[in-house]
């Protein structure tokens, strides 16, 4: 899918989407301004149809997690992320949200490659006579803005929800640095031919991480770079408490970059390689302790 598509997708769904809804009691008048208590007292009273905008709430929360790459490489997974916001309310159904994530992600081929000449992370390796086994280990930083819609409680009409569905939609920017576990310890080239083309792919798995070291001494394809992002997801929220929320979220980021994963070459054609037609998404799946503040 082209960058183009995903931008409009994304754009369209950030028009659509935009943010968690205030989860606090809306029959509580502590939360409207003065100049808005006559409209929220005869809403309460069922002479006006709409409620009063409650006053600006700020959230700050934590999220930890486990983000996974969906590139040309298998992933490996649980993998550690965290991730910090601050978020203020706009409403009853709408937010908005600065957030910082970080964590790292890691992978591992199962499928012997050969095709492997025009990514430098390989020099050394021999393409006409050594097989190779795609490997790596990538750092991601983003900074991004997001809106987030809640999806229940539209019609206003519980006066205490337990519970939020949101979905999210934002921009910003990923920072990523990718490596690959090509040498050992002592810089020497793994011997990948010793691993037998008949294993099964759970047992190829076994051989190459009894084989590797797991120090990822070789920059990827791309090395450290950033990108524009675009991010989309689903979150839930539970009320511990008046002030307290429980959120479990999953995010999907796409970036116009195929190098996340270290490796952007095709398999075909042989001795030719091509470059593989979709960039690089990441997902991001968390459980975080959100506090409002008024």
């Amino acid at each position: 899918m082209s960058s183009k598509k995903y931008t409009f997708i994304f754009g369209f769904l950030a028009m659509v989407f935009a943010s968690q809804a205030q989860v606090a009691e809306w029959k509580d008048s502590s939360l409207i301004p003065p100049s808005r208590l006559a409209q929220h007292n005869e809403f309460v009273n069922n002479q006006y149809n709409f409620p009063a905008k409650p006053r600006s709430q700020w959230e700050v929360g934590v999220k930890l997690g486990s983000p996974s790459i969906n590139g040309d490489v298998d992933g490996l997974n649980p993998n550690f992320g965290v991730g910090l916001h601050v978020r203020k309310a706009l409403g009853y159904l709408f937010s908005i949200r600065g957030e910082l994530f970080t964590g790292s992600a890691k992978g591992l081929g199962s499928q012997e490659n050969f095709n492997y000449k025009n990514n430098p992370a390989w020099n050394g390796y021999n393409n006409a006579t050594d097989k190779v086994f795609y490997n790596y280990k990538t750092k991601l930083t983003e900074a991004s803005v997001q809106m987030l819609f809640n999806l229940t409680n539209i019609n206003f009409n519980k006066a205490e929800p337990k519970f939020a569905l949101y979905a999210i939609a934002g921009v910003g920017v990923t920072m990523y640095q990718s490596n690959i576990d090509a040498t050992n310890a002592g810089g020497a080239r793994y011997n990948f031919n010793s691993i037998s083309s008949s294993l099964s792919k759970s047992e190829t798995r076994s051989a190459l991480k009894a084989l590797l070291d797991g120090t990822y001494e070789t920059a990827g394809e791309g090395g450290k770079a950033s990108a524009a992002s675009a991010t989309v997801g689903l979150g839930a929220a539970f009320k511990i408490s008046k002030r307290i929320n429980l959120a479990i979220e999953n995010r999907v980021t796409v970036l116009s970059n195929d190098l996340l994963d270290g490796q952007k070459w095709g398999p075909y054609p042989a001795n030719n390689p091509s470059l593989s037609s979709n960039n690089d998404t990441y997902n991001f799946l968390s459980v975080g302790l959100n506090i409002n503040i008024l």
